[in-house]
């Protein structure tokens, strides 16, 4: 865990803070990576949208990845299953996401 406060971080900033908290120690975005999570952003809604959906996906495949001896982890391998969470998450409120 790291000493920032949340509450002066930007919503990619966060988001890009839990994920690197998430891969561990010696770890950091990508330019694209970073573009991703902004992406990521404006389809979620809201920053708290896309962190339920980050922590539900990423654990699991972080934990794929690393029981397979994989040492690098880039965004682009859940890109596709974050969106169709998000896109699923909003059909099932009518086309608006509340936090």
């Amino acid at each position: 865990m790291s000493i920032i406060d949340i509450n002066s971080m930007t919503p990619c900033g966060l988001v890009a803070q839990y994920i690197v908290e998430m891969l561990g120690n010696g770890h950091f975005l990508s330019r694209d990576d970073y573009s991703r999570v902004e992406d990521w952003l404006s389809k979620a809604g809201t920053t708290d949208e896309l962190l339920v959906v980050l922590d539900d996906v990423l654990p699991k495949r972080l934990e794929k990845a690393r029981a397979s001896g994989k040492k690098v982890f880039s965004l682009s391998s859940v890109c596709k299953t974050v969106e169709k969470r998000l896109a699923d998450r909003r059909s099932l409120v009518g086309g608006t996401i509340h936090g």
